[in-house]
């Protein structure tokens, strides 16, 4: 019963992730018959407002936990309340977001060492996409809300139709098609911004209808406004608000350092990191799923419950994730030659793969056990877990292995793998300590 119940919320989240990966290949595809300079600029602008983007909808971390645990108590109107609170917390800072983009959009894009054609191209991607920061914010936290309440399909829909609206849209603008001007690289930021709209108005359709049976009023919200329950998302959400900032800028100076190893390593660390993302597929779904379930049984007065879902998760996430690690080792040349031709690149890459193979358990407990605590409330513990990490032993090792010892990408990697088992340890052993059964919050 358990493994059904995680199972059916894991699959949803899992195929949402795959579709979201779909579009990341459709704007290649798209893009990349522009030319290199489109195509560089697009990887660059989205990295860039997707980044900023998901710091910011990190605050759907304390909507989802004090949504599973309304849910879990049989509270219905509490969790529409914190939703809709929520909800007007994402849209005023996606106002602040669309600003700040707008105005620094040329600043952050000339950071980055790129000609000036494609900083001014990213430029412009940036500031496109920007004006939909509030819509964006309004979709990622109403995400987080179902997933609160249990409803991982409901994301999974919304993301099969914004497949098809940005795929159509894209095609339509970047190519000139329908009767439309043909508009390159701005048509595909223009679809990736009617694309955030149109998902934040299904969502919330969706929420003001109360066709879900989870149902937000948005008059109430605005005519008694809990400044309580506001500073208990906060509270909750900063955290990993704070936790994704310091992974971003974490991911960006290991970048610059991978840099110095030359042309060929960079690809093929690329070409690992692309394929290694297959299995956090798996990993994300179960670690939605213990969120939710640790959330609902702690709301139901019921931590051993709690507990015993979470370890179940773990379990689950632990056989699928051993089977990618058993694909990497055993076949690494043939997985990387989906990614690259190049022998160089492949032979590196294999060798790379193998290595990260050795990793995927520490993934898997490392992914589970940091949503289980997020579930509970606990949202500092995954955080101050990841950073340390990544700030005290990541970062130093690289720079030591690369700029010091002067060590090839295989160093690079075993670095990684040693920071997954250190967060995967750290996790697994706090949570086994149980604090986060006593947490209470308003």
């Amino acid at each position: 019963m358990i493994r059904r119940r995680i199972f059916n919320l894991a699959w949803p989240a899992v195929c949402e992730m795959l579709l979201y990966m779909l579009l990341d290949f459709v704007d290649v595809a798209f893009v990349g018959r522009l030319g290199a300079r489109p195509l560089a600029a697009v990887g660059l602008g989205a990295q860039i407002f997707f980044s900023v983007i998901f710091i910011f909808s990190a605050m759907s971390a304390g909507a989802t936990a004090l949504i599973a645990r309304a849910i879990g108590a049989g509270d219905m109107r509490r969790a529409g309340r914190v939703a809709g609170h929520a909800l007007i917390l994402a849209f005023l800072a996606g106002g602040v977001v669309t600003f700040v983009i707008y105005r620094f959009a040329g600043d952050v894009a000339a950071l980055f060492r790129f000609e000036p054609a494609v900083q001014h191209l990213a430029a412009v991607y940036i500031r496109i996409t920007g004006l939909s920061a509030a819509f964006s914010l309004v979709y990622f936290i109403g995400n987080g809300i179902f997933r609160g309440a249990g409803m991982t399909r409901i994301p999974l829909l919304v993301a099969a139709l914004a497949n098809v609206v940005h795929i159509g849209i894209e095609y339509v603008l970047i190519f000139g098609k329908l009767g439309f001007p043909a508009l390159g690289m701005r048509g595909a930021a223009i679809a990736t911004a009617c694309t955030q709209v149109f998902c934040c108005c299904v969502v919330l359709s969706l929420l003001f209808s109360g066709v879900t049976g989870l149902r937000v009023s948005l008059k109430e919200v605005l005519r008694s406004c809990d400044f309580a329950l506001i500073k208990s998302i906060v509270r909750l959400s900063l955290p990993a608000g704070c936790e994704q900032a310091l992974m971003d800028l974490g991911w960006i100076i290991g970048s610059f350092m991978l840099a110095g190893l030359g042309t060929v390593p960079f690809a093929a660390h690329q070409v690992v990191l692309t394929a290694e993302s297959l299995s956090y597929m798996p990993g994300y779904g179960f670690a939605v799923a213990a969120t939710t379930l640790v959330g609902q049984n702690l709301g139901a007065r019921n931590p051993d419950g709690a507990s015993a879902n979470a370890v179940t998760a773990a379990r689950m996430a632990l056989l699928v994730m051993g089977g990618f690690a058993f694909l990497f080792l055993a076949l690494p040349g043939p997985v990387v030659g989906i990614f690259t031709s190049d022998p160089q690149v492949a032979s590196l890459g294999a060798l790379c793969l193998r290595i990260a193979a050795l990793e995927q358990p520490s993934i898997a407990l490392e992914m589970v056990f940091a949503g289980a605590l997020r579930g509970a409330g606990d949202t500092r513990t995954p955080a101050m877990v990841t950073v340390l990490s990544t700030w005290l032993l990541r970062i130093p090792l690289l720079y030591l292995s690369v700029y010091v010892l002067r060590f090839g990408l295989p160093a690079v990697w075993v670095i990684t793998a040693l920071d997954w088992s250190v967060r995967a340890a750290s996790l697994t052993l706090l949570f086994r300590m149980g604090h986060w059964k006593q947490i209470e919050y308003a």
